[in-house]
């Protein structure tokens, strides 16, 4: 289906308004039908299909809240779009929790509005099951935390929506939004991923905000795709206002230009902990966590899913390892370890053990499992003997490495308080952990 055959229902009860947007889409080749109120637009849905349905939020029947919801259950594959003021932004984004597409703020800007009828057509074009090569192996199984999962992951590609993905170390937070950045329909898009805490808080601004011939702002690179971030409590107050108006304004200035640049990105921020114990400790913004929290995703840890744990082991070794199969031994043996770091773990020692298997069975001993926990030996001074023949240069930098990752494994791989331990700057430890290949 092209644009200049998608029909589009239009909800406003002001008849100027509803003039000037019928104009405004059918100047855009599109086919539109308007409507005053909720109880002529349900009639003429009786009569004709839609490709996209845009709405106002205060009608003199209801509201576009209650339309929102009529047409998720009556209509779920239109895609649905609220109108509101400036000054009403949280009932659109409680609409976009009921299961709006997205929303738009009066004065309606019409290249806001192309963006989003962009996408909207977009998604009924590409509207289809999850594909095999989309799936990660958390939702490998039928037990009720990942089919909850599932649930909600099918609900979001209807959806413009900011998502927020919660989940401890190891989890594939990262790897869900990639998920969901490929089932939207900004897919051909690039979906950007940054970290706050890879960069000192000095270069926050620049690293989000700067646009130089040397240098390409994130939100510049996520323009039109998905901006992934991580460790968002990192960034400053003043920061996280800006940041805010940039995605409430979908525009932001750039040196040396008159004009903002529009700004068309979603937003997904990964997090080990709740948004919500960030804003109780004074580190984000109450109005950016309202603003980035409208769908919430939370990644159950890999030791809570005993009943699918068997399921998830051979849905790695059938990716990696085809060839091989795992004795009920070795399989006894993982399912006693709690798995700190979750699936990344697993597949760690799976893979691991799958490159030390002799033939086509992974037994126990092929097993490399380190307990949580375990006393580590102490690297201190060392005597000169226990060397051997490795220069030391080598010697010195074996046990750098190994401090540095045992600093990591007791923070959780967060860098900036394995620092902290080790009594490093955070430049240093990024600069050591790049030069050792540690990951």
């Amino acid at each position: 289906m092209t644009p200049s055959q998608s029909k589009v229902l239009l909800i406003d009860d002001e008849a100027d308004i509803r003039h000037l947007l019928t104009m405004t889409l059918i100047q855009m080749k599109l086919d539109v039908v308007s409507c005053k109120d909720l109880t002529e637009a349900k009639e003429v849905l009786k009569e004709q299909t839609f490709d996209f349905c845009l709405t106002d939020l205060k009608l003199p029947d209801g509201n576009g809240l209650d339309m929102v919801s009529y047409c998720k259950a009556h209509y779920p594959n239109m895609p649905i779009a609220v109108i509101t003021a400036y000054s009403t932004t949280e009932k659109a984004i409680e609409a976009m929790k009921l299961g709006a597409f997205d929303f738009l703020s009066k004065p309606i800007d019409l290249n806001h509005l192309r963006q989003l009828l962009k996408h909207a057509f977009k998604f009924n074009q590409s509207e289809q099951s999850y594909q095999k090569d989309t799936i990660y192996k958390v939702l490998t199984g039928n037990d009720q935390l990942v089919s909850e999962l599932r649930q909600k992951i099918g609900k979001v590609k209807s959806s413009q929506a900011p998502v927020v993905i919660t989940g401890e170390a190891g989890t594939g937070k990262e790897a869900l939004a990639q998920i969901i950045h490929k089932q939207s329909s900004r897919s051909e898009s690039p979906i950007v991923f940054l970290d706050f805490e890879a960069y000192h808080q000095d270069n926050h601004e620049d690293v989000l905000f700067l646009n130089n011939d040397e240098h390409s702002s994130y939100l510049s690179k996520a323009n039109h795709g998905t901006l992934v971030l991580n460790n968002i409590q990192m960034l400053s107050n003043p920061l996280q206002k800006r940041f805010l108006q940039a995605i409430e304004e979908k525009q932001f200035l750039v040196e040396n230009l008159d004009e903002p640049s529009h700004l068309d990105i979603r937003v997904i921020v990964c997090s080990e902990h709740l948004l919500s114990s960030y804003v109780e400790h004074g580190l984000l913004r109450e109005d950016l966590y309202f603003r980035l929290n409208v769908i919430s995703l939370e990644i159950p840890n890999l030791h809570d899913r005993q009943d699918d744990f068997e399921l998830i082991v051979n849905s790695y070794l059938e990716e990696f390892a085809p060839d091989k199969t795992i004795t009920q031994e070795a399989m006894e043996k993982l399912l006693q370890h709690k798995f700190p770091y979750n699936y990344r773990e697993l597949e760690n020692v799976l893979s691991k053990a799958a490159t030390l298997a002799d033939g086509d069975t992974i037994k126990i001993d092929d097993l490399i499992i380190v307990s949580p926990g375990a006393p580590t030996k102490k690297i201190a001074p060392v005597p000169n003997n226990e060397r051997g023949d490795m220069a030391l240069d080598e010697y010195l930098e074996a046990i750098e490495k190994k401090e540095i990752e045992k600093a990591l494994e007791k923070t959780r791989w967060n860098r900036t308080e394995a620092a902290k331990l080790l009594k490093i700057s955070f430049r240093t430890i990024r600069y050591k952990m790049k030069k050792l290949n540690i990951e």
